[in-house]
């Protein structure tokens, strides 16, 4: 999740105006939010059952493993919006195993402060 200078939030963080359901500001919030983006708004293939609201995890692509400061190329990670609960679901269950065999980058399950890595990406020189 995005660094919002504008609500003094850092990156890494869920938004303290996040209500589980929607956004506590949605009318007032500022550009960087209107100009963000889910996966589930980004990948048009997505279910429905995806939608944030509807399965309690939010997917994003991120710069950085969830929680570091330093840019370390970009990966997924679905945050829980309402605790770790969520990641039993369905919708997030088959979401992860999608993304996992997808392959390509890294995948991170997060909720509060803690991470954890699904999927290590592939298997990069140098890296």
């Amino acid at each position: 999740m995005l660094e919002i200078a504008a609500l003094d939030k850092p990156a890494g963080i869920l938004c303290r105006h996040n209500t589980g359901q929607a956004c506590g500001i949605y009318p007032e919030r500022p550009e960087a939010c209107i100009q963000w983006h889910c996966l589930w708004r980004r990948i048009g293939a997505l279910p429905d059952a995806l939608r944030p609201d509807r399965s309690g995890v939010v997917f994003a692509l991120e710069r950085g493993r969830p929680g570091a400061d330093a840019t370390e190329g970009a990966c997924i990670v679905g945050r829980a919006l309402d605790g770790e609960q969520a990641f039993a679901r369905w919708e997030a269950v088959e979401a992860f195993a999608m993304f996992v065999r997808e392959g390509s980058l890294p995948v991170w399950k997060a909720y509060d402060r803690h991470a954890t890595l699904m999927h290590p990406g592939p298997d990069v020189p140098g890296r």
